[in-house]
C-alpha cells in the first residue's frame, strides 16, 4: 500500500506525465492506494472546481482507501507536528502513512526533508 499526498493526487488529475505513468504502473502491479481524509478535503476544496471535475475526483476516490481521522491518528499527528515541525495537514498525512505502515508518495520537499527518517518516502 502507498499513501498518496495531496500534491500527487493533484498532479495525477492535472495529467502530469511522470506522476500518471508511475500511478498506472503501480496499479498494474496491484498496488493499493491510501489517502488521508485531509487529502480528500484539500482536493475537493478548490473554489474553482467545476461539477465535472468534482465528479472525476469522486470517481477516483472510490478506487482509493480514505483513512478517517481518529484518536490514534490524532495523537501521532500531534507528535509529528511537535517533533517534525510540519503543518497540521502534512502531519496528518505523514501520520496516516505511519499508522498504515505504508510509504508516502509526495512531491513536497519539506515533508521529504523533515520526515525522511520517520516513514518511507517515495518521490516521483
Amino acid at each position: 500500500m502507498l499513501t498518496l499526498d495531496t500534491n500527487i493526487i493533484i498532479s495525477y488529475l492535472n495529467d502530469e506525465k511522470p506522476v500518471v505513468e508511475k500511478i498506472l504502473q503501480w496499479k498494474e502491479q496491484g498496488e493499493g492506494f491510501i489517502i488521508s481524509v485531509i487529502t480528500e478535503i484539500e482536493t475537493l476544496s478548490y473554489p474553482e472546481l467545476t461539477e465535472e471535475e468534482i465528479s472525476i475526483i469522486e470517481r477516483l476516490f472510490k478506487e482509493i482507501t480514505i483513512m478517517p481521522l481518529d484518536s490514534q491518528i490524532g495523537r501521532i499527528t500531534a507528535r509529528f507536528r511537535r517533533t517534525l515541525k510540519l503543518s497540521l495537514g502534512d502531519s496528518v498525512i505523514v501520520a496516516t502513512a505511519y499508522i498504515t505502515g505504508s510509504s508516502l508518495v509526495t512531491l513536497d520537499k519539506g515533508i521529504i526533508r523533515k520526515a525522511k527518517n520517520t516513514i518511507p518516502i517515495i518521490t516521483i
